[in-house]
């Protein structure tokens, strides 16, 4: 297997593509924190994130250790992708990195205390970022597994983390914050069944569980363009419970995006040829374009 090759198949079971999500909903607890004048050196920013990124590794790589051929409780058949990848990897490998990101990720916690930085409220955030991580990859529960791992990605990565980077800035966590994050999450729930969609007949296949093989296709698409309209929705109630315009025109513009994508999915369900990679970067670029409007909003 070439290098391209490797890395294409490595980004693909990794789905590293979630971690652009994550880096900004990172920066949008850090971005709230500035706005409610709470200060934060960038070292500790810094190490903050990694310490993040070394659980979102840990969660990975446990996956791929339970995901092995050799594992006793995988699910993949030869001859699938991931099985093939997989193969070329030790299992005991994949269960030493990821006790090593942990002990990584311990360690940098550690320096946050002695930094100061940590408080207990942040240990609550950073215990449920690991528990959440651990649930999805590892039995018995193995979410990722069963059709319900999008939800607890979802709150994990656009509730938890910047909830856990706000919190060790000095600030506690406010309305504000669930006021931004709870129509992300929503459009983040939108895009993850978006790219469920594309893999939805190869998953029916393979007997994989996800949202859209356990509710089906066109329960899925009423389900995503519900999600795109319900988090528009929350943005002009909370406009009117006193949410300030400031924070909310940013996010009202990713508005014609959103009907866009409510169209493409409502077309290939009337019949149309899918045009994926277009539903895919509209799917991505909705969360991205609102959570930057969001985040540089916070900034001036």
């Amino acid at each position: 297997m070439d290098k391209r090759l490797r890395w294409v198949e490595f980004s693909r079971y990794t789905k590293i593509v979630w971690l652009i999500p994550l880096i900004l909903m990172y920066l949008l607890g850090l971005s709230l924190a500035h706005h409610l004048g709470g200060g934060l050196r960038a070292a500790d920013a810094v190490i903050g994130f990694f310490v993040v990124l070394c659980l979102f590794a840990m969660r990975v790589m446990l996956n791929a250790f339970f995901d092995h051929p050799e594992s006793l409780v995988s699910v993949l058949k030869p001859g699938e992708p991931d099985w093939d990848f997989l193969k070329t990897y030790k299992k005991q490998t994949l269960l030493q990195g990821s006790l090593l990101v942990l002990t990584a990720g311990a360690v940098l916690t550690v320096i946050l205390m002695v930094r100061g930085v940590i408080t207990l409220t942040s240990m609550v955030y950073l215990g449920a970022l690991l528990l959440g991580y651990f649930v999805l990859a590892a039995p018995p529960l193995r979410l990722d597994k069963t059709g319900y791992g999008e939800m607890v990605e979802g709150i994990i990565t656009v509730t938890l983390v910047p909830a856990f980077s706000l919190s060790f800035s000095g600030k506690e966590v406010s309305l504000l914050l669930f006021q931004l994050t709870l129509p992300l999450l929503f459009i983040y729930l939108a895009a993850k069944l978006a790219f469920s969609f594309r893999e939805y007949g190869t998953d029916i296949i393979r007997e994989r569980n996800t949202v859209v093989t356990r509710i089906g296709w066109q329960n899925a698409v009423v389900l995503h363009n519900s999600l795109i309209l319900s988090a528009f929705g929350l943005i002009g109630v909370f406009l009117l419970l006193g949410f300030p315009w400031s924070l909310s025109w940013p996010l009202l513009l990713g508005l014609p995006l959103g009907a866009l994508q409510i169209i493409q999915l409502l077309r290939i369900a009337d019949g149309d040829k899918p045009k994926w990679r277009l539903v895919l970067w509209m799917a991505m670029g909705l969360f991205v374009l609102m959570s930057y409007l969001v985040i540089l909003s916070l900034w001036t």
